[in-house]
């Protein structure tokens, strides 16, 4: 009785201490008494039974004779005691919880590498801004002042908005003995710096824009000034006391556009000092000179022109009024489309967005047919620029019509069998011919850009000898083209060339408007005119010519 006692108490320690390892040993014993049983053939059942019956409630038990039952009661007490022992908590069951004590402290350890990092990086940061502060002289001061004067900021400001530049590359470049012969300052709206600029801003926050400068190069395009300085020459460095006559200023203003940012400036600021400069260096004040001078400056006036035609196409494109109302991203599958084609209301949302663009598209196709007012001295050339901007105007609109947001309009009121359907179709097809006469007249009047170039350059000689083939070019235009082969846009076409003519033989008389009528010698006024009249004889057939085309 005491053995069997002893031996429970002896098997709890011991599960209790060894329970992991008591599992796998038992687990082993296992495997290796069935392996025997089945190696040797012997029949199993009665310790199945046996097995069994230990671990249930006897119903025999007062036909057992005593040492039986006691071995009963022990098994029952050592059955009770595993039970005990397996329901203790094992070693596994405090591995999550070492782990997560174990990432916690990893985790915390990490945070507090990181802000130790971030704190370094910020001090290498505001130590490379007190770099950058270090270089700053005299020459670098002289460009912020320029900056401040033109832009109306305050020294300290200006200062303080270059040092977020991460470099002075740029400018030590343009300082220099063979260096960079120009420096670029863009100022505009940006994303606020980082801490790569050096330096704390207050009162921003995350996202939040800001205007701040750019050198030589800007992250998205020019929207907002580009402050230039350029130098001539670079052989020398740039002194602080000679900066300001060995560098000069301007400005782009590209806030309504780079285009007409460009234009401006070359209108207002070159072109004036173009013509009042009176020392041309080696260009002499012969007659050939200042006819060089005169080409040059009408090259520039033609630029102008071009720039300004680019613009007008531009800004001339018809852009279709924007839905916002119906979300167009759920219109695509062909059963999303179905059913909107079963909705009525869909139906007639789509029918009055079709009809603000139908309106949108009729309005341009009637100022297109209307006359339109030019200047009494408009050239041959002013017509092509015309046909350009309207090519530019249909080629937009087609564009649009052709885009995903128009086409799953006219398919969903396709399939819905829309009554609007059929007036589009017409609009459709006027929009597109008119795309491909300005196509067409645009494709015939760029032969006339080369051969009218003589009329442009003002040399009297050059024209005259230019007429026959700018005759010739008219003449093809009208027997190929499709569309200007028409007796008005014929006349249209003979009367800017006769402007023209008209414009060069007044240079030439006035010297390009540097001498007047009474300031010369009349010989020399007389024999001029008589030039003219001999070059513009053989034009006298311009109203016989139109009046042969036919309608």
């Amino acid at each position: 009785m005491y053995g069997g006692a002893f031996c429970i108490k002896f098997t709890i320690f011991v599960k209790t201490l060894f329970f992991p390892f008591s599992i796998n040993f038992r687990m082993e014993n296992v495997q290796e008494d069935n392996n025997e049983n089945s190696n040797t053939g012997e029949d199993s059942g009665s310790s199945h039974v046996a097995a069994d019956s230990t671990g249930q409630n006897l119903t025999t038990e007062d036909s057992v004779s005593g040492p039986v039952a006691r071995g009963n009661a022990e098994d029952k007490s050592v059955h009770h005691v595993q039970q005990v022992v397996n329901s203790s908590p094992s070693e596994e069951s405090f591995i999550p919880v070492t782990r997560r004590v174990s990432r916690l402290y990893r985790s915390s350890a990490g945070v507090l590498s990181m802000q130790e990092i971030l704190k370094e990086k910020q001090a290498r940061y505001r130590e490379a801004r007190e770099n950058r502060r270090t270089k700053i002289d005299a020459s670098y001061k002289y460009i912020f002042e320029v900056l401040s004067i033109r832009l109306g900021l305050d020294l300290t400001t200006v200062e303080e908005l270059i040092l977020d530049v991460p470099s002075f590359e740029e400018f030590d470049s343009f300082f220099a003995k063979r260096g960079s012969k120009a420096l670029k300052i863009f100022y505009q709206e940006g994303d606020v710096p980082g801490m790569e600029c050096g330096r704390t801003i207050p009162g921003v926050t995350k996202g939040s824009k800001m205007m701040r400068f750019y050198v030589n190069n800007t992250p998205d395009k020019l929207v907002g000034l580009c402050l230039f300085f350029v130098r001539l020459k670079n052989d020398k460095h740039i002194k602080a006391k000679s900066i300001h006559e060995d560098i000069f200023f301007c400005v782009l203003d590209a806030t309504e556009g780079l285009l007409r940012g460009v234009k401006n400036m070359l209108e207002k600021i070159f072109i004036p000092a173009i013509l009042a400069t009176n020392n041309w260096g080696v260009l002499s004040q012969n007659k050939q000179d200042t006819k060089d001078k005169q080409n040059f400056v009408e090259s520039i006036r033609r630029y102008l022109s071009f720039l300004e035609g680019t613009i007008i196409s531009i800004e001339g494109t018809v852009e279709l009024k924007k839905i916002h109302h119906i979300n167009f991203s759920k219109l695509q599958s062909f059963e999303e489309v179905t059913a909107a084609a079963d909705n009525p209301d869909m139906i007639h949302q789509l029918e009055e967005v079709l009809m603000i663009w139908h309106r949108q598209i009729e309005r341009v196709l009637i100022e297109s047919q209307q006359m339109r007012k030019e200047a009494d001295n408009s050239g041959p050339l002013t017509e092509l620029e015309h046909w350009k901007c309207m090519s530019a105007k249909f080629n937009s609109i087609i564009e649009q019509i052709k885009g995903s947001d128009c086409r799953t309009v006219i398919n969903i009121l396709n399939i819905g069998h829309s009554n609007l359907l059929k007036m589009w179709q017409e609009l459709d097809a006027r929009i597109t011919d008119a795309a491909n006469e300005s196509k067409d007249n645009v494709k015939y009047l760029c032969t006339l850009e080369k051969v009218c170039q003589p009329l442009y350059d003002y040399e009297i000689v050059s024209m005259r000898n230019g007429i026959p083939n700018l005759i010739n070019a008219i003449r093809m235009i009208h027997s190929v083209s499709r569309y200007y082969n028409t007796s008005e846009r014929m006349t249209s076409l003979f009367i800017k060339v006769t402007n023209q003519m008209v414009a060069t033989c007044r240079a030439y008389i006035t010297d390009g408007g540097l001498s007047h009528v009474w300031d010369q010698e009349t010989p020399i006024i007389i024999e001029k005119i008589k030039v003219c009249i001999l070059v513009c004889l053989p034009c006298a057939g311009f109203p016989e010519l139109c009046r042969k085309v036919p309608c």
